[in-house]
């Protein structure tokens, strides 16, 4: 453009020249800025009931419709045997369960129980695994017994006056998650493969009797977690050892939350763990995602982003990896957790006050983040 003016000729047709030597130019950059211009990247669709969600609370009606327009299916929940039977074995308190197993099927939306924590009367820790004798192991059972008979394929809660009447959506549980992050101290002391197995043998069986339809889905292995032998064990290493002490036929899936810093390290995560089942012997068996997530807040560590954008950004770059590659790794299933962001003052992790896709409020009101809003673009929900 600088060497243009020096050439242009004088006189009457040097402006016409001049402006049809501008248009050409003009078009040359459009053209140009076209070529260079990154094509938009299409985001793949998840297929149906691929991506589910964790709330770190409760659920409302509010939460469940917001879900169904956004296409989510499934929603796994953490079910405390020690909020179920508080005081004995003789007595099951199923009301907080009830209202969100209610408020899910309202909207076709189906619950995966993850049952876990041992209550007091038994023991003095909740991460102390109920395997000690026979006695616990049996009190165990029928616990198992009683939620699958309650809320499965023929589940008395089904038929109960008050959901016939309200012509509720039979949407019975399908799988039950033995345990949460059994390879970690958080949730299971002392971290053992054998005592796990033990726990996941029985429990199998009695799923399994009592609903055919039903599948077992192994606890949520916390991928690399912390700690000495007694407190922590890879994901990879607790499989393997956990060929040695349960059933085949116990295991429908297995589970594990793939905390990384980055979709790099996720990827490293995800190939080691198949290749640790294929050793394992559970080549057939699905894998699930029950719990990943990045948070919003101020990047003091891993799994926080620094900035509600940046999460939107990694929660992309994890499902576009995650869908691709879905059959690679036969997974089955990926849950984000959490859906709401908490309180910071009643933190449950160092990353999960801002981890949801969803804003906090003391009120009723769901704002929404940039997260959500590509969530759905996977599922092809609406926000």
């Amino acid at each position: 453009m600088i060497e243009t003016k020096r050439i242009l000729p004088t006189g009457k047709s040097s402006m016409s020249i001049l402006t049809a030597l501008v248009a050409a130019v003009a078009l040359c950059c459009l053209v140009g800025a076209a070529t260079l211009a990154a094509p938009a990247r299409a985001v793949p669709k998840a297929p149906s009931g691929f991506l589910g969600i964790v709330p770190q609370e409760g659920l409302n009606r509010l939460d469940t419709q917001r879900m169904k327009r956004g296409k989510v299916k499934s929603v796994r929940v953490a079910v405390g045997w020690d909020l179920i039977q508080p005081r004995s074995a003789e007595k099951y308190e199923w009301g907080a369960l009830d209202e969100t197993i209610r408020v899910a099927a309202r909207e076709g939306v189906r619950i995966m129980p993850t049952l876990y924590a041992t209550p007091a009367w038994m023991s003095k820790r909740t991460t102390n695994l109920p395997v000690a004798n026979g006695n616990q192991l049996d009190k165990w059972r029928k616990f198992v017994k009683a939620a699958v008979q309650r809320y499965g394929s023929d589940g008395e809660f089904w038929e109960e006056p008050h959901q016939v009447q309200s012509k509720l959506p039979k949407t019975p549980v399908r799988e039950w998650q033995i345990w949460n992050e059994a390879n970690f101290h958080y949730f299971a002391t002392p971290v053992s493969p054998a005592k796990y197995g033990r726990l996941l043998d029985a429990s199998a069986r009695v799923i399994h009797n009592n609903d055919p339809k039903a599948e077992v889905v192994v606890s949520g292995l916390f991928a690399r977690p912390k700690g000495s032998k007694r407190q922590a064990m890879d994901a990879t290493d607790f499989v393997r050892k956990l060929a040695r002490y349960s059933k085949k036929s116990s295991v429908d899936s297995l589970a594990l939350h793939p905390y990384a810093k980055d979709t790099s390290t996720l990827k490293q995560i995800m190939k080691q763990f198949r290749r640790a089942a294929i050793d394992a012997g559970f080549r057939s068996k699905s894998i699930q995602v029950t719990e990943i997530g990045w948070g919003s807040g101020p990047a003091t560590n891993s799994f926080l982003k620094g900035s509600k954008g940046a999460q939107a950004r990694q929660l992309s770059s994890a499902f576009e990896y995650l869908i691709k590659d879905r059959r690679k790794l036969r997974l089955k299933n990926v849950y984000w957790f959490a859906w709401q962001d908490t309180d910071p003052k009643g933190v449950n992790c160092s990353f999960c006050y801002t981890i949801g896709l969803i804003e906090w409020h003391k009120g009723k009101k769901l704002v929404a983040k940039p997260a959500w809003r590509k969530f759905v673009k996977f599922t092809r929900g609406r926000p």
